[in-house]
């Protein structure tokens, strides 16, 4: 299934983006973090699980690594970042791209996920209906 959500914009929990990424990331799969480059402490706290590469975009810094249980922890049972003047963020992070399954974009207020497993599909269906209260939910065919 392929799909793109977009988040309300004063929805206070990040439950729903643990599920998602609990969901869809796969360990030993790639990943990707954007930050960008007055991003510091976020940069410094993704390069405990990846390193840092060249990149073209000039106004950030992209770090990449595998995914691991230990990401994985970090990532869902870390508090809702409190700077949400701008965008409602459920993570630190401008972008996180996990493998080729799930793109986690503006702090995570937009996801897109590519592809499910066929174990994951029912669950993944699970929360994207949960979450048509609070949430643009475009689905698309199922692709696995």
């Amino acid at each position: 299934m392929s799909s793109y959500i977009e988040v309300d914009r004063n929805y206070p929990d990040k439950k729903w983006w643990n599920e998602i990424v609990r969901a869809c990331a796969i360990v030993g799969d790639p990943f990707e973090i954007h930050c960008w480059s007055d991003e510091s402490a976020e940069v410094k706290a993704a390069l405990q699980f990846g390193h840092k590469v060249t990149s073209t975009w000039r106004d950030g810094t992209v770090i990449q690594g595998r995914i691991t249980k230990e990401f994985l922890s970090y990532l869902t049972e870390s508090k809702k970042p409190e700077d949400t003047e701008i965008y409602n963020k459920m993570t630190p992070f401008f972008t996180i791209i996990f493998g080729n399954k799930l793109h986690s974009e503006h702090y995570g207020t937009e996801i897109i996920i590519s592809k499910t497993t066929r174990e994951k599909a029912r669950s993944v269906e699970r929360i994207l209906n949960q979450m048509e209260d609070f949430a643009v939910v475009h689905r698309n065919i199922p692709h696995y």
